[in-house]
């Protein structure tokens, strides 16, 4: 998780959003609540564990400045993380379902 979010905030099409919204600071208490909560997240999404109950579209759908694009490259930083941090099979399975949470949260917010 870090690893990403260090690479975001410095990314051009990413940052200004993490920005935005949790500051640059990674070492700050917001970035630290929010990296635990993506924690408990991914931990329920890829091992089913009872660990997230918030509505990860719901969280995003109140920035309506997000795009496509901004998800196309969320997905290519996030896949590239993953690449760095796991074997193969294991990156290649958070990478089908980063794909998914894209594509569920596009599919949401054209409805909205």
């Amino acid at each position: 998780m870090t690893l990403f979010y260090k690479k975001a905030i410095e990314d051009e099409i990413l940052a200004p959003f993490f920005i935005d919204e949790i500051g640059d600071d990674l070492s700050s208490e917001d970035w630290f609540e929010h990296i635990d909560l993506l924690a408990d997240f991914w931990l329920a999404k890829m091992l089913g564990e009872n660990t997230y109950y918030g509505n990860f579209v719901g969280a995003h759908v109140k920035m309506p400045h997000l795009k496509r694009e901004t998800f196309t490259r969320w997905l290519e930083l996030f896949g590239t993380t993953a690449d760095e941090v796991y074997v193969a099979e294991i990156a290649d399975v958070f990478k089908k379902k980063g794909e998914q949470f894209s594509k569920q949260f596009l599919n949401t917010k054209k409805k909205i």
